[in-house]
C-alpha cells in the first residue's frame, strides 16, 4: 500500500471524526498550534529522553496521576500546552477489540487455536495486521468495544501467554499452550509483529504490546476463592521451568514494551506491589525499559481483597513504589496527588513512572510531524482487507485437529445425506471466543454477518435437501425435548455431523469449570444417534479441553475446534470434506474427567502427583500433547548417522564446546497435500539430577511445521546442545547435569525416532543470579519510607555462560547475555515467600 499524499494525510486527520463524549473534535494530535510546536517536547530533533524531560517539568501533579490512569479519556488532555487525552487499555488478544469504523476489524481465531498451528509465523503475521487495523481505527475514531467505550489507544493488552495450567481455568482459550517453549515462540511472534509491523517506519513503533498476565496467573474464581485474593504458592523449580520462560523470551528477545501484572500473590504478595517480581526481575534483570500496568481493579484489591495494606491509598503507595507505572482502576488519581503532599511518596517516583509510559507515546510518534509517517496514514481501507481475511481463514483451517478417524470415515463425500445436530450447529456467537471486537456493523454485540456451521455445510453439500437438521438440545439445559427430531433425521441420513461443546456460559474469564465433562444431556443426544448405526463425526467446541474417553466410544470421527472464531464454519466444513487437510496437533493435553478429582485447581505445583501437563502427568490421558491426525500419510527417517559418516549409531556425545545436530527426512507417503508438525523433544534417563527435574517425563525444545505435496520429502535438523539438555535445579538455577539423554522427534502420532545422547562433563550452573544467595526481604518489598529512593534506570547484565542454545533462542531453556530472575527465586528458595 503507497502512503497517501502529504494533502490527503492532513485531510485525513483534519475531517477523521467527532464524538462528544469524548472531549475532542478531532484524532488527539500533540504539539498543535504554533505556540505549542516551539516547545521543546515538540521538537523532533531533541532526543526522545529530552522531550520527556521536558514534558515532565510542565506537568501539574494532579495531571501526572490522571495520565498514570489507565481508560480515564476524556481526562489528560492539557490544551494549554498541546497534550491531547490518550488511552491506555485497547485489547487485542485476536483481533482489535473496537467498534467498527467504515469496515470491522480482522477477526482471528482464539489464541488456543493458534496455539495449535505450531507457527510462529501465522502468529507474527496476524500481529502485523492487528497492529496496523488499530493504526487505521485508531485514525478513523473507533472506540473500545463495549457501552460507551472510549477513542482506542495504541497500545495492546495483549497477548495472554500465561500457561494452560489445568483445564478448568475459564481463561485457557485465550492462552496458546501449556508448553512453556510453545508459549515463549508465540509471545516473541505476537510481540515483534505488533510493535515492528512490516518495517514501514523503524523510527517509530507500530503499537505496543502489553504481555499478561505477570505472573503465575491461571485461577479466576473456583469453589468460594476468586482471583483477586488468590495465593499462588510458587516453587523456585516451577517459577523458573514454567511460569517465567515465555514473559522471559517476550521481554529479552520479543523486545516487549509493555507487561501487565496479574490480579493474585505470589507466596504472600500481589504481584502489582512485589518490587521484587517487577524492579528487581523485570527490569534490573531482564533489561524491560517499557511499562507495567495493573490488571484492573488489581491495586485496589491490594488493600480490599488481599488485605495487604491497611487503606487503598497504600496500596497504591506499594504498587507505584514496585513498578506498577499505570493503575487500571481510580487509586492513583484518588491518592497520589495526596501521597506526594503528605511527604509519604517522593513525586521522583512518579515522575519515573510517567517517563516510562511518556516515552512509549513518544516511540509512537504521536509528538512528531505526521505529514512523513506512514502510521498517520492508514486509511480506512486497510481495515478487514481480503489478504487480512485469507490470513484468519487459513489460520483457522490450520488449527483444526483430527484427533479419531476410524475407518476413514472423515473426508465426507458432497452430496452426502446429512444430519447436523447439536447445540452449536446453529451457533454463532458460541464459536467467536472472548475479547471480541465489533465484528459486524449495528450493534457492537451483533453478530449476525457470523456464518454458522450448518449453513456452511449447506452450502458445501450442494443440493439444500441433502442436509437435515435439527437442534436436538441445548449446551447444558437438561430438556429432551428435541431428541425425537435429532432421532428421526438420523434415520434418514447416511452420516451424522454433532456440533457439540461448551460456551462461555460454562467457561469464562470470572470463573473456573469445577468438571471437565461434556454436559450430560449432550452426551445422552450423541449416544441416542450413535445407537442408529450411521457414521458419527463429532465437533468438539470449547476453550479449556474436554474429557473425551467417552465421547471416542460414541463418535467415529472427533474434531477438536476450540473456539474457531469469526471464519470457523467454513474452515471446519473445509475440514469435513475434505477441502482442507487437517494439520493442527493438541497444544494441551486431553485428559480423562478424573483429572478433577486427583489435581487440586488452587494448587500451582506443576509436579506434584499425579503432575499437571505433558511433561509432568503420570496418568493415563484420552489424547497427548502435540497428537493430531492427517488426511494423508507421513513418515519419518532418520538420516543422521549417514550425514554424520556414522552409519548404524543414533548415539551421540555432547559437551559444552561438541554439539550434535540429528538430521531426519519428513515425507508425504499418501495421496493428499498436507501439513505435518514434527516435535523434538528431550527426557533425562541417566543423570545425577535431583528433586523435581528427575519428575519430568518429556520436554519439546524445538519444533516445525512443513507444507508437503504427495511424495514430496523435507529435511529438518534439530541442533542439540549442552544448553538444550538443561533441567532446572530445587534452587531455580538452569544446569547442566552429566549423563544419558533420550531425544525423540515425532509427529506427535505414530512416527517417532529416538536418540541417545550423553552429556560429558562437569555439572554445571548455566543461569544463576549475579546477586548469589538469597537477597533480605527488604530488596523484594519496598521499604516504607516518606522519600524512598527513585528507581533507576534499569540498565541490562551480563553472565557468563558456556555455550548458547541455537534451536531455542526464544524458548524457556537458551542461555543468553541476560540471565534469569535469580534475586526473586534465591528468597523463594530461602524462605518460600517471595515479598
Amino acid at each position: 500500500m503507497l502512503p497517501l499524499g502529504r494533502t490527503s494525510a492532513l485531510l485525513l486527520v483534519a475531517a477523521i471524526w467527532f464524538d462528544p463524549t469524548l472531549g475532542s473534535p478531532s484524532i488527539p494530535r500533540a504539539c498543535v498550534g504554533e505556540v505549542n510546536q516551539k516547545l521543546p517536547f515538540c521538537n523532533a530533533s531533541l532526543s526522545i529522553d529530552a522531550r520527556v524531560e521536558d514534558l515532565l517539568s510542565r506537568l501539574p501533579l494532579q495531571e501526572k496521576a490522571v495520565l498514570l490512569t489507565a481508560r480515564a479519556s476524556p481526562l489528560g488532555n492539557m490544551t494549554s500546552i498541546g497534550l491531547p487525552e490518550y488511552n491506555w487499555g485497547a485489547n487485542c488478544i485476536h483481533g482489535v477489540q473496537s467498534t467498527c469504523g467504515t469496515n470491522c476489524a480482522t477477526s482471528f481465531p482464539n489464541p488456543v487455536n493458534l496455539g495449535a498451528i505450531f507457527d510462529p509465523q501465522v502468529v507474527f503475521d496476524m500481529a502485523q495486521v492487528i497492529g496496523w487495523e488499530l493504526r487505521a481505527l485508531w485514525l478513523e475514531g473507533a472506540r473500545e468495544n463495549y457501552a460507551a467505550g472510549p477513542h482506542l489507544g495504541l497500545d495492546c493488552w495483549s497477548p495472554n501467554i500465561n500457561i494452560n495450567r489445568d483445564p478448568r481455568w475459564g481463561r485457557n482459550m485465550e492462552t496458546p499452550s501449556e508448553d512453556p517453549l510453545a508459549n515463549s515462540k508465540y509471545g516473541v511472534a505476537y510481540t515483534r509483529g505488533l510493535q515492528e509491523g512490516k518495517g514501514e517506519d523503524p523510527r517509530f513503533l507500530q503499537a505496543v504490546v502489553t504481555l499478561k498476565h505477570y505472573v503465575a496467573y491461571s485461577f479466576d474464581r473456583y469453589k468460594g476463592t476468586d482471583r483477586m485474593e488468590f495465593d499462588a504458592i510458587v516453587s523456585p523449580y516451577d517459577f523458573m521451568d514454567t511460569y517465567l520462560p515465555a514473559f522471559r523470551s517476550s521481554v529479552v528477545d520479543g523486545h516487549a514494551k509493555g507487561v501487565m501484572c496479574s490480579y493474585n500473590s505470589v507466596n504472600g504478595v500481589p504481584v502489582c506491589a512485589s518490587n521484587g517480581l517487577q524492579n528487581e526481575l523485570l527490569r534490573d534483570e531482564l533489561g524491560f525499559d517499557g511499562y507495567i500496568t495493573s490488571d484492573s481493579g488489581a491495586i485496589q484489591a491490594i488493600f480490599d481483597m488481599h488485605h495487604y495494606t491497611d487503606d487503598r491509598c497504600e496500596a497504591g503507595r506499594l504498587a507505584i513504589l514496585a513498578g506498577t507505572d499505570v493503575n487500571s482502576g481510580r487509586v492513583y488519581l484518588d491518592c497520589l496527588a495526596n501521597l506526594v503532599n503528605n511527604n509519604q511518596l517522593d513525586v521522583k517516583v512518579v515522575d519515573d513512572a510517567l517517563r516510562h509510559t511518556l516515552k512509549l507515546r513518544f516511540e509512537l510518534g504521536l509528538f512528531d510531524p505526521v505529514e512523513d509517517q506512514p502510521y498517520w496514514n492508514v486509511p480506512p481501507s486497510e481495515v478487514n482487507t481480503p489478504a487480512s481475511q485469507e490470513l484468519s481463514l487459513n489460520a483457522t483451517r490450520k488449527s483444526l485437529i483430527l484427533l479419531q478417524n476410524n475407518n476413514s470415515v472423515l473426508p465426507l463425500s458432497k452430496g452426502t445425506k446429512l444430519a447436523v445436530m447439536g447445540p452449536h450447529a446453529m451457533g454463532k456467537r458460541a464459536l467467536l471466543g472472548n475479547y471480541l471486537g465489533q465484528i459486524c456493523h449495528g450493534d457492537y454485540l451483533e453478530v449476525g454477518c457470523v456464518q454458522t456451521p450448518l449453513e456452511a455445510i449447506t452450502a458445501a453439500n450442494g443440493d439444500p435437501s441433502d442436509t437435515l437438521y435439527a437442534p436436538g438440545c441445548g449446551v447444558k439445559d437438561a430438556s429432551t425435548a428435541g431428541f425425537a427430531e435429532a432421532q428421526a433425521i438420523a434415520e434418514q441420513a447416511d452420516a451424522i455431523v454433532l456440533f457439540l461443546g461448551i460456551d462461555t456460559s460454562i467457561e469464562e474469564e470470572v470463573g473456573n469449570r469445577t468438571d471437565i465433562n461434556l454436559p450430560d444431556i449432550q452426551m445422552q443426544l450423541l449416544k441416542l444417534v450413535r445407537r442408529i448405526g450411521k457414521p458419527a463425526i463429532v465437533v468438539l467446541i470449547n476453550g479449556g479441553v474436554l474429557a473425551a474417553e467417552e465421547i471416542i466410544l460414541n463418535a467415529d470421527a472427533l474434531v477438536e475446534a476450540f473456539y474457531p472464531g469469526f471464519y470457523g464454519a467454513q474452515a471446519v466444513s473445509d475440514v469435513l470434506f475434505g477441502d482442507f487437510n487437517p494439520g493442527g496437533k493438541l497444544p494441551v493435553t486431553m485428559y480423562r474427567s478424573n483429572y478433577v478429582d486427583s489435581v487440586d485447581m488452587k494448587s500451582m505445583s506443576m509436579t506434584a502427583y499425579p503432575g499437571r501437563s505433558y511433561r509432568y502427568f503420570k496418568e493415563e490421558l484420552v489424547f497427548p500433547f502435540g497428537w493430531g491426525l492427517s488426511y494423508t500419510t507421513f513418515a519419518l527417517t532418520n538420516i543422521s548417522e549417514v550425514s554424520a559418516g556414522n552409519a548404524g549409531t543414533s548415539s551421540w556425545t555432547v559437551t559444552s564446546d561438541q554439539n550434535a545436530t540429528i538430521s531426519v527426512v519428513l515425507s508425504n507417503d499418501g495421496e493428499r497435500e498436507g501439513d505435518e508438525v514434527v516435535f523434538a523433544f528431550f527426557r533425562p534417563l541417566a543423570t545425577n539430577a535431583t528433586g523435581s527435574a528427575t519428575l519430568l517425563n518429556q520436554q519439546l525444545f524445538d519444533y516445525r511445521r512443513v507444507t508437503l505435496r504427495p511424495a514430496e520429502a523435507a529435511y529438518l535438523n534439530f541442533t542439540v546442545q549442552q544448553t538444550t539438555l538443561a533441567l532446572v535445579d530445587e534452587a531455580g538455577n538452569l544446569a547442566s547435569f552429566p549423563g544419558t539423554y533420550e531425544v525423540i522427534i515425532t509427529n506427535g502420532v505414530h512416527e517417532r525416532l529416538t536418540f541417545t545422547v550423553d552429556v560429558v562433563g562437569e555439572q554445571e550452573v548455566l543461569q544463576t543470579s549475579l546477586l548469589g544467595g538469597k537477597l533480605e526481604s527488604s530488596n523484594l518489598t519496598p521499604t516504607p519510607t516518606p522519600t524512598p529512593t527513585p528507581t533507576p534506570t534499569p540498565t541490562p547484565v551480563t553472565t557468563v555462560v558456556t555455550g548458547t542454545s541455537t534451536s531455542t533462542s526464544d524458548g524457556q531453556r537458551s542461555v543468553g547475555t541476560t540471565p534469569l530472575g535469580m534475586t526473586v527465586i534465591a528468597m523463594l528458595a530461602a524462605a518460600m515467600h517471595l515479598i
